[in-house]
Parts: structure tokens; sequence; C-alpha cells
């Protein structure tokens, strides 16, 4: 099964900046900030990785909700699902979180923030292909944050006049 580009951008999650703390009334050591250092995490292993790196940030039960689509359930699932994309070489999906909450207890928290696919094609290397904004929701399990549900959606394309 081959997905779309757009498919794929639409859903994913990535890398980048900073966040003010707040640990949400949590004592186990779960903050913002170190959900924001997993979201990064997350973007520097799939870089380097792949799928497995993509991967290895899945928790078992976890879910993708595709864009205007049906959710994909299950690790193996979610793994058949990204497998097309993120091994697509002919361009780089890169994103940054820009914001963390963790719910109160520390178990559970989100990130949302935006992403851009970037090409790697000789043609136009470099070339923005899309941009738009992902949520991806976490779990901590064993002191690690694991994704439990990942989004995203694309910005509209800028209007030319």
């Amino acid at each position: 099964m081959r997905l779309s580009l757009g498919i794929f951008i639409l859903c994913a999650s990535s890398a980048g900046c900073a966040a003010a703390v707040n640990t949400g009334g949590s004592d186990s050591g779960a903050t913002e900030s170190s959900l924001m250092q997993a979201d990064r995490d997350f973007a520097i292993a799939t870089h380097a990785r792949g799928i497995d790196g993509w991967m290895s940030f899945f928790a078992s039960d976890a879910i993708r909700i595709r864009y205007r689509g049906n959710m994909v359930k299950g690790y193996n699932e979610v793994r058949k699902f990204d497998l097309p994309n993120i091994s697509d070489t002919t361009f780089t999906l890169n994103w940054e979180p820009t914001d963390a909450y963790v719910f109160r207890g520390g178990s559970i928290g989100s990130t949302t923030g935006t992403y851009s696919v970037i090409s790697r094609r000789t043609a136009d290397v470099g070339k923005e292909l899309q941009r738009g904004r992902y949520v991806t929701m976490w779990r901590r399990e064993k002191g690690r944050w694991l994704v439990i549900m990942d989004t995203g959606y694309p910005e509209p394309a800028p209007q030319t006049r």
C-alpha cells in the first residue's frame, strides 16, 4: 500500500525548540521540558534510523489518526502504515514541538508543533513541499515517554496573486 505524501505529512511529528516548565502537578520528574526533549529525540531517532527510529518511540497500543481518515491501531499496523513514507528518501520530514503539557499525575502528556517536508530530489532539493501542525499524545512508562497517539494536518497552500 503506497500512501500519498500529503497523508503522511499530515500525521507526522518532529523536533526542535524550548518550552516553559510546568509540571502539571507531577512529582515524577515528568515535566513539560522532559516531554519537549522526548519529542526532539523522536525526530533525531527518525532522521538517524528511519522507520526503526520512528517506531522506537511508539507504545504497543499506539494509534495514528489519518488526516480525513480512520485510526490505525496498534504498533504493527502503525509500522505498516508509516513504512512507505518514513522509508522514502526523496524527502525529509522535519518537525519541532512548540508546546507541551503534562497532565496531573505525570503519566500522560501532549505535544503540539509544526512540521515541514523538504525535497531531497536533485531538481528541487531544499524546497519545502508542505508544512503543517501536529498533535502527539504521550504516556510515561518506566521513566520514558512513548507515543500513544499521533496526528497532523497541513496548512493551506499560500495563495498566489
